[in-house]
């Protein structure tokens, strides 16, 4: 299935103000054609990978599109538009929307994330961290940012504004001693970003896999790795959502994608070769070389989304004052699939 790209404009993005779940095997049912949302990283290959080998359609799903986002707020305004039914976001943009935004969004399923004892392992050492963090910081050696704090006053470019980019590159600065409400704070898109810093245009911008591996590749250096700092025992960051009203019109379709995700991602975690075969498929949304995308830092792939995968940043977050009061996790993580 090729992938479409959709730019979104401010017409789908003011979607976002236009919107105000137990799970058993599923049941036989005649096929639901869905579409889903997606981001253009590594972690899309275990979905790419079920349409491929026909895991969707084996549980009664028919994904007739697959859409890249530039960005997860902008694929949450595609999913409140009705433009996809399920779509990619980190737990961030997924607590702002929600919180800030107003959007009735229900956590369905993992997307990526990371493993607690390497979570554990970072915090011990820097080149590990580097190592299973697909988050980066690309800077250019010898101008001027050798930490984080050296970030206020430059020009940094995220994604998106108020997403996962700028609060954990924001929770370092902080850390570091330094204010990141005096960070000059840009929009990029990921495949922009290496230009951009070799060429003076930014002084730092975030990327994620297979962009932070091209950032060293290119010559240029990785300040750290944000995302490993940020979150401290949670593994599931990349998160599968759906909307309210969608969740409870169709229950069998989000079985139905929530069983099929479950499935795919053991077998990432079972089986090696299987795993590199979804590393592959990821570049049907990528559009970047295989070589590049198997050189990146691997994905891991929770089985499931926790509790305290949503309170925990949503705690940092309220802290670093990107919400004005506590997150209402148990109306946003709906129960999860299990075997």
């Amino acid at each position: 299935m090729r992938t479409k790209r959709m730019l979104v404009t401010a017409t789908v993005t003011a979607a976002l103000a236009a919107l105000g779940l137990g799970v058993a095997s599923v049941p036989a049912q005649a096929a639901t054609d869905i579409k889903i949302g997606v981001t253009a990283i590594n972690s899309m290959g275990a979905l790419q990978y079920a349409v491929d080998k026909g895991l969707f359609k084996k549980n009664g799903l028919n994904v007739t599109e697959i859409i890249a986002f530039p960005a997860p707020p902008p694929s949450i305004a595609g999913l409140a538009s009705g433009a996809v039914q399920f779509t990619y976001t980190p737990s961030i943009p997924a607590i702002n929307a929600y919180e800030n935004g107003g959007v009735a969004l229900r956590v369905v399923a993992p997307a990526d994330g990371y493993s607690r004892v390497d979570l554990a392992k970072a915090k011990k050492s820097e080149a590990f961290a580097a190592k299973i963090d697909d988050t980066g910081l690309c800077i250019k050696p010898g101008g001027g940012v050798n930490r984080w704090k050296d970030l206020v006053g430059r020009t940094v470019s995220v994604p998106a504004r108020g997403a996962q980019a700028e609060v954990t590159i924001a929770s370092a600065i902080k850390n570091d001693g330094g204010d990141p409400s005096k960070v000059n704070w840009v929009t990029l898109s990921f495949p922009e970003v290496t230009t951009s810093v070799a060429n003076g245009t930014i002084d730092a911008g975030f990327t994620v896999e297979p962009f932070t591996g091209a950032c060293t590749a290119a010559g240029l250096k990785n300040l750290g790795s944000p995302g490993i700092q940020f979150f401290d025992t949670e593994q599931a960051i990349g998160l599968w959502v759906t909307t309210a009203d969608f969740a409870s019109q169709n229950p069998a379709a989000v079985k139905a994608f929530q069983k099929t995700m479950f499935e795919v991602h053991e077998l990432a975690r079972t089986n090696k070769a299987a795993a590199r075969a979804m590393t592959i498929a990821s570049t049907k949304i990528t559009e970047v070389p295989t070589s590049q995308a198997l050189a990146a830092n691997p994905t891991y792939y929770p089985l499931y989304v926790t509790r305290a995968d949503m309170t925990r940043p949503a705690t940092k977050m309220l802290e670093l004052g990107f919400l004005d009061k506590k997150a209402d996790v148990a109306g946003l993580l709906m129960k999860q699939y299990r075997k």
